[in-house]
């Protein structure tokens, strides 16, 4: 549900500083780490209701894939250069993002929402805790493993979408802790990261199937990566034996 209030409060953290809509609304483009993403349709539609609520105009803009980091700068000197009133985006990855957004924030103000980026140039940041959401992760496959065996014991696996992501390296540290904290008897024997595509997630969750026979359950850091992991699971007909976890 955070998700849906992500853009309209973006929106609304700047609308005081925009002159009032006459006859051309401001402009607040949103760009998000992937367009073709359920998870980030539903922020663009929160995005879309806070424009038609506030009278503001939105442009919903992004790349095609999480893993396209050179995309998401174009798209955001793009975007910059259209001088909206600000500009709401998703940073697709840490480091890359920084210098982007320090510049583009010297020509408007910039929202940041969902990741972190290397700079301290935003207007704004909103965001989930992802550390805590990483805890409740673990706590639910924990919670899972032990439903079926009695137990919250055997060897477990992590799935990281993107490497350099500050909220999918959040959810990570998250779930370690609470693995190391809480729960002594679940193993973690394997921690992937992989390219941001489905595809890439089947084959290394198949690849764990084959070298971890005992494998109980995963943590798929967000849901590109729970959709491979979730495939292969099925594939291999192990849903009665292993357990998926993950965030959006």
């Amino acid at each position: 549900m955070k998700s849906l209030w992500f853009a309209a409060l973006a929106a609304a953290a700047v609308i005081g500083a925009t002159p009032p809509a006459s006859a051309q609304q401001p402009a607040i483009p949103i760009i998000v780490k992937d367009t073709t993403s359920f998870y980030w349709q539903i922020v663009l539609a929160g995005a879309r209701k806070a424009g038609q609520d506030l009278h503001v105009s939105v442009p919903e803009l992004g790349a095609t894939s999480e893993s396209d980091i050179n995309g998401q700068i174009s798209i955001l000197e793009n975007a910059v250069a259209q001088r909206p009133a600000a500009v709401v985006i998703a940073p697709t990855q840490f480091a890359a993002l920084g210098p982007p957004i320090t510049e583009a924030a010297g020509a408007v103000k910039i929202i940041g929402i969902d990741s972190a980026a290397d700079s301290k140039a935003f207007t704004s940041f909103l965001t989930t805790d992802n550390v805590a959401g990483g805890r409740a992760a673990a706590d639910a496959l924990a919670a899972a493993i032990s439903g079926g065996t009695g137990k919250a014991e055997g060897e477990v696996a992590l799935i990281t979408s993107l490497p350099g992501v500050g909220s999918l390296d959040a959810r990570a540290k998250g779930f370690k802790e609470q693995l190391a904290a809480k729960y002594p008897g679940l193993k973690l024997v394997a921690d992937k990261v992989a390219d941001g595509q489905p595809t890439t997630a089947l084959n290394i969750m198949t690849d764990l199937i084959t070298a971890q026979p005992r494998l109980r359950g995963v943590f798929a850091s967000n849901l590109i990566m729970a959709q491979g992991a979730g495939q292969a699971i099925a594939e291999n007909r192990l849903q009665d034996r292993m357990t998926a976890s993950s965030r959006r």
